[in-house]
Parts: structure tokens; C-alpha cells; sequence
């Protein structure tokens, strides 16, 4: 064979070398390719489950609230057919203290009995208040007709609280301790906490009363350092995310 026909024959042989190698590195690299593609698919899956998943959630906790503004409504209705009811044996009952006094004593063990069954704001200070209000109106320190003013008085505080947003200070038991906390009040609907340790959490009620749960999560935390902080600066509405903090309550 010439020294032409060998370089020819080394050429050609190099050259199908080198094809083969290309072919090898284009069949990994689609490979790797093929690989990314079904991670990526898989990522889009996993998001899309999330996704739902997250509105799933959202839709029943919207479901939820709407349900808890229809109960907080029907309480509201129910306090003001109570207080029309006893405005009504009121009038009939006239200016005569000795038939006024066991209607405005009703009217206070009603309000009473309420304020038992609500988010646990200030309820203790509230209960006593009325107690005493019994209590001089029992023993004829006051008159029946001043009785009656001051139980018309509570009963607009408890349909006003039901609409009143804001942050108060009052002394929760968490851990089986007492702290003082402010608590940031949505209505009658949620009441979250915040200690001076920076302990948060919100009420809950179980089947032996009202408890106040701790949150330890870092998102949890800030959602509700972000209602506090939303408050403190007199924003009272807007978009909030925040903890599943619904108070559910039986209206009877």
C-alpha cells in the first residue's frame, strides 16, 4: 500500500473515531437530558399537589369562617331579641320596682351565662361585674330602674365587642402558669397571645374549657407577630395569613 493510501486509510479511521466518540457523548448527554426532564416533571407534579393541597386548606378554613360569621350573627341577633324581649316586660312591669327587679336579675344571669360561653376576654372582670350588679340589685342597694341601665350598658359592651378589633393586656394561663400577655382580639371570632418572652399562640376550646395554645413553628410565629404589628399601627383590615384560629361556640 502507498504512504497516500495509509494516510487516507488513517484518516477515515480517525474520522469514524471520532464519530463514534461524538455518538457516545451525544447519547449521554441526552440521557442526562432525558433524567433533568423527568425531575422537572416530577417537581411540577409535587408542586401541583402542594397547590391544591394549599387550597383545599384554604377553602375550608374560608368555609369555616363563614360559618363562624353566621354564628357570631345569630348571637348578636339573639342578645338583641333577648334585650327587646325584657325591654318589652319592662314596659309592662311599669315604674313598680317590686315587679322590675326578677326581670332585670334574667336579664343579668342571661348576659351572664354568655359571656361564659365566649372567647375568654377579660371574662372573670366582665362576670364580676355583673355579679355585682346582682348583688346591689338583690339587696336594694340600687334601684331596679338603675339595674336595668347598667345591664342595657353590658349588654351593648357584649355586642360591641363582637366587632371590636384591637390588642388588650390581661393575664392568660399558659403551661399551667399565669403570665400577663397582650392579646390581639378579632371580634369573638380569634384571640391570638404574645408574652413578654415572645411566647405566641392563640385560644382554643376544648370539651373542658377554654386552653391557650402555644405555637413553636418560625411561620406561625410571624403570621401572628404580623397581626400585632398590623395593629399596633391601627391597621384594622386588609389581608392577613394567619394560624387556623377559628373559635368554634354552639349557640343555643
Amino acid at each position: 500500500m502507498s504512504t497516500k493510501m495509509q494516510n487516507i486509510a488513517l484518516t477515515l479511521l480517525i474520522a469514524g473515531t471520532s464519530l463514534m466518540a461524538n455518538s457516545d457523548n451525544m447519547a449521554e448527554s441526552l440521557m442526562k437530558l432525558r433524567a433533568e426532564v423527568e425531575q422537572l416533571d416530577s417537581a411540577i407534579a409535587d408542586e401541583k399537589d402542594a397547590y391544591k393541597g394549599s387550597m383545599k386548606s384554604l377553602r375550608m378554613q374560608k368555609n369555616d369562617l363563614e360559618a363562624l360569621i353566621a354564628r357570631e350573627d345569630l348571637r348578636i341577633k339573639q342578645l338583641t331579641v333577648e334585650m327587646s324581649k325584657v325591654k318589652k316586660e319592662v314596659k309592662e312591669a311599669g315604674k313598680n320596682s317590686v315587679g322590675l327587679k326578677p326581670l332585670v336579675l334574667e336579664a343579668l344571669a342571661i348576659l351572664e351565662k354568655n359571656i361564659q360561653t365566649q372567647i375568654p376576654f377579660k371574662t372573670d372582670d366582665r362576670i364580676a361585674d355583673i355579679q355585682r350588679i346582682q348583688k346591689q340589685v338583690e339587696n336594694d342597694e340600687i334601684t331596679a330602674q338603675k339595674g336595668l341601665a347598667l345591664a342595657w350598658n353590658s349588654y351593648g359592651d357584649a355586642i360591641r365587642m363582637s366587632k371590636e378589633n384591637g390588642i388588650f393586656k390581661q393575664t392568660i394561663t399558659l403551661n399551667g402558669q399565669d403570665r400577663l400577655a397582650e392579646v390581639a382580639r378579632v371580634g369573638t371570632m380569634m384571640m391570638f397571645f404574645k408574652t413578654p418572652n415572645d411566647e405566641m399562640g392563640y385560644v382554643v376550646k376544648e370539651q373542658e374549657g377554654w386552653s391557650y395554645k402555644q405555637v413553636l413553628g418560625k411561620e406561625e410565629k410571624t403570621q401572628i407577630a404580623s397581626i400585632f404589628d398590623a395593629f399596633k399601627k391601627q391597621i384594622r383590615t386588609g389581608y392577613f395569613t394567619l394560624p387556623n384560629a377559628l373559635v368554634v361556640t354552639e349557640v343555643k
